[in-house]
This record gives C-alpha cells, structure tokens and sequence, in this order.
C-alpha cells in the first residue's frame, strides 16, 4: 500500500515532495499545523518544493515534553540536509526554528540562499507586557486541556481571529481540526512552546550572506508585527505587512505573489 503523500513517515525523514529538479526548497509549518497548511506556500516556486512534518504533527512522534526552539531547530537542520534544500519557509515556530539555526552558525542554514520567515512568533525577548500577554494565554490553553474543554479551546482560538475570519465555516473547521490533534495526540508536548526566545545571539543575523524575506499582517495576538520587524531589522531583510487575517484566509493570492516574486526572482 502506498503512503499517504500528506503523512510521510521516517524512511523519507517525514517529508514529501512535489516538483523537480533545482532549486529545493524546504517549508516547514507552525505549531499545530502540517504538510498541509504549508503547501499553499509553496505553490508556484519553481523547482522542488520539500514539505516536513516536525515532532507531533502530522503522524510524527514528539521530540518529548517542553519543546524549546533547540527542538524544533535540531529538527529543521536535520531535514536541510535530508533534502539538500538551498532555500527555506519557516511558518511560525519554524521561522524561530530556522532563525536559531542560523545565528547558532548550522551550516546547511547559513548557507542558504534564501529564507522566508513567515508570521514570526518570538525572537530575542519580549516586551513585558507581551511576556505576560504570552503566559496568560499559555495557561489558558493549558487550563482547557487540563479539563477537557474542547469547545473552550476551540472558541479561545477563533477569538484571536479577525472578524471576517470567525464568520468563515471553513476556519472553524480548520480550528476543530486543530483541536482535536492538541488534545489526541502528543502535540500538547509543545504547548508552552509559545512563552519560549527563538535565539540567543540576534547580533549573528547580521552576518547571514542570504536573502530574507519576512511576511505578517496586522492584529494577530499569537504574531506580532513587532516580533517581526525584529526579525526584519536583524537580518536587513524586506519585510512585508499584510491587512488583519490575510496569511491564511483573507490574501492567500496576495501571500502567493510576494512569495513567488521571492523564491522565483
């Protein structure tokens, strides 16, 4: 029987691929997401497009309990040289993933010829009032599972939506779906992953030879833009703000354009 392409398992690291040829390009999803979510990124880059699942998502083992950003970067470096892939997309707790990787100096990262950083989470510090913002939603979510409450996590997630966002049956499919794999299967190892500093040495990013691009929108409680334009100022990168709701729902043409416009150029 064969695989399942959206569910890979170890014998391919667990990734899939789709196109051909070079150049190869990783993407790698945020937390709670998969192969999946990324792939509508990845369409219309030229060459070979390699899609990775990372511990708890997707079928795939957990790493273990309390991830850091080490975790998932220790995950993304070994799928780098898995797949030789010379260019990344890192959604979220990937982008910090990504981010470690090169100001820790990982070879297959800093030489990289591009990197998009897609909805950046955290970077080297947060605010205060951002750290706390942070926890309380953490604990929030930790208090659901903790009881059992998947109709009170699943509404905690659509509130952080924009409005036109909420009224779409689609996203609350998508939220459902998401919740039941919090709650079903190893993922809640990860769930504090949110509270954690991707990096340790933002000065390195200055020294990255490659090309940055760094995308986001507006009103995002779990992504904010300033959490973003850290990333933009320490890698000298193009940084592009997108209208409330757009990376996943509301501009996904407008995300295809800049992102084709990057990879292809």
């Amino acid at each position: 029987m064969s695989r399942d392409r959206n569910f890979p398992g170890p014998d391919t690291g667990y990734t899939s691929t789709f196109g051909t040829g070079d150049p190869v390009t990783l993407f790698a999803h945020g937390f709670s997401g998969s192969i999946r979510d990324t792939r509508p990124f990845s369409l219309g880059v030229a060459g070979t497009r390699a899609l990775v699942n990372l511990g708890g998502h997707g079928g795939r083992p957990s790493p273990g309990p309390d991830w850091t950003y080490r975790t998932i970067a220790a995950q993304l470096s070994a799928a780098l040289h898995t797949t030789g892939a010379t260019r990344a997309l890192g959604v979220s707790m990937s982008a910090g993933g990504l981010a470690r990787l090169v100001t820790e100096g990982d070879p297959a990262a800093c030489g990289l010829e591009k990197i998009a950083f897609v909805l950046p989470a955290s970077w080297d510090h947060f605010t205060r009032e951002l750290a706390a913002r942070t926890a309380r939603y953490s604990e929030l979510l930790r208090t659901y599972l903790d009881t059992g409450d998947r109709e009170g996590l699943t509404t905690a997630l659509l509130a952080r939506e924009p409005e036109q966002v909420r009224r779409l049956e689609p996203a609350h499919a998508w939220t459902r779906a998401k919740v039941d794999a919090i709650f079903d299967t190893d993922m809640r190892d990860g769930i504090d992953l949110a509270r954690r500093i991707a990096v340790d040495h933002p000065e390195a990013a200055a020294g990255f030879p490659g090309e940055v691009l760094v995308l986001t929108h507006e009103e995002d409680p779990s992504h904010p833009v300033e959490i973003a334009q850290q990333y933009a100022q320490a890698f000298g990168a193009r940084l592009e703000v997108l209208p409330p709701g757009s990376i996943l729902w509301l501009g996904r043409s407008r995300v295809r354009e800049i992102l084709i416009d990057f990879f292809n150029d």
